[in-house]
């Protein structure tokens, strides 16, 4: 008994036992904790994620995802959000003078800052290396309280996954869809210019009168060699033979026809340029527009594939009961540490 009456006992064990029981027993406020469990994971890595499920390996779902959720469930933005709908300053002023927000556990000081790392230390999401899976724990001190935060974390997350897919879709997607709609303009504009240019000229396709203009020619030169040579030998034979006048009088016409034939030449040669180069354009742009359709395609399947998923596996809970602090842990933890550093000291 004489031990228990030594100041350096008193000191060592005594008294902070004594603390300790009536903290635990007489002013620490219940904490209720709310749980909510979910899993993030993209459709590509499903097929290997049931393989290595099934191999025992681990690996989960999207255990990036994952730590994607929680690292923005911590975030200076998500306390901002919670702020705006539950009153946190409020909830968590609740407590015992230890472990409130204001209190001896943020040295009694109250600002954002502060309240930032104080709802930083009740709300917690544990990742599950194995399966993916996130657990979420809220502390408050009333059920209600902590129910109200955890609903309020799990839909800014799955809002906060949908607005990364958005965002991610955008960034795939949008070059290649901007690539389109300039092809699809300037098809267009290939369109009109090939309608206005017919228009104008009054001919769908001169290729084709300029094929035709060729083969007339080309009849128009065989027929003034063959009078020529007629004309030739009738002139060497009889001078002054009549047909032979008739046959340069041919000739004359057949040249003047040429002329104008060829003079059409030049005239559906400059048309045909023009419509070719018209053309080439716009099947050139027919093409490039496939190919962009494809690329838009693709960057959908890309997008798709690196797309999050979020499922709710177990909503928030209400808790009836407080589950913390846990009082006899605490007072036999700290009776026995006390026991063995007075045993040490002594």
């Amino acid at each position: 008994m004489k031990i228990f009456r030594q100041p350096f006992f008193l000191a060592i064990v005594g008294i902070p036992n004594l603390v300790c029981l009536v903290y635990f027993l007489l002013i620490a406020s219940p904490i209720y904790v709310s749980t909510a469990s979910l899993i993030v994971y993209k459709p590509a890595q499903t097929s290997q994620s049931i393989a290595t499920m099934l191999s025992g390996t681990g690996g989960g779902n999207s255990i990036e995802g994952a730590y994607i959720i929680k690292d923005y469930i911590g975030s200076w933005d998500e306390y901002r959000n919670v702020t705006k709908a539950v009153d946190l300053p409020k909830q968590y002023d609740q407590g015992d003078l230890a472990s409130r927000y204001g209190g001896l556990a943020t040295l009694f000081r109250k600002n954002d800052v502060t309240l930032w790392h104080y709802y930083q230390n009740r709300v917690n999401a544990s990742i599950d290396q194995n399966s993916g899976i996130v657990s979420l724990s809220v502390q408050g001190y009333s059920p209600t309280a902590a129910a109200a935060v955890a609903e309020k974390v799990l839909e800014d997350s799955v809002r906060h996954i949908d607005n990364m897919n958005r965002q991610q879709e955008r960034d795939y997607i949008k070059n290649a869809v901007d690539r389109r709609a300039a092809i699809e303009a300037k098809l267009k504009s290939d369109e009109a210019a090939l309608s206005a240019y017919r228009v104008s000229t009054g001919i769908h396709d001169p290729s084709e009168l300029y094929t035709s203009n060729l083969a007339l020619l080309n009849s128009l030169n065989e027929q003034k060699t063959r009078l020529a040579s007629q004309y030739d030998a009738i002139t060497k034979a009889t001078p002054n033979n009549p047909v032979a006048q008739n046959l340069r009088s041919a000739m004359t016409a057949i040249q003047a026809k040429i002329a104008s034939t060829e003079a059409d030449g030049r005239t559906l040669s400059r048309q045909t340029a023009r419509h070719e180069e018209l053309t080439v354009a716009r099947d050139n742009d027919v093409a490039l527009l496939r190919e962009v359709e494809t690329a838009v395609q693709q960057a959908q399947l890309n997008a798709m594939k690196n797309k999050y998923y979020l499922n709710i596996i177990s909503a928030p809970s209400s808790p009836r009961a407080p589950e913390l602090p846990r009082r006899l842990e605490w007072i036999a933890g700290v009776f026995l540490a006390t026991l063995v550093l007075w045993g040490l000291l002594r």
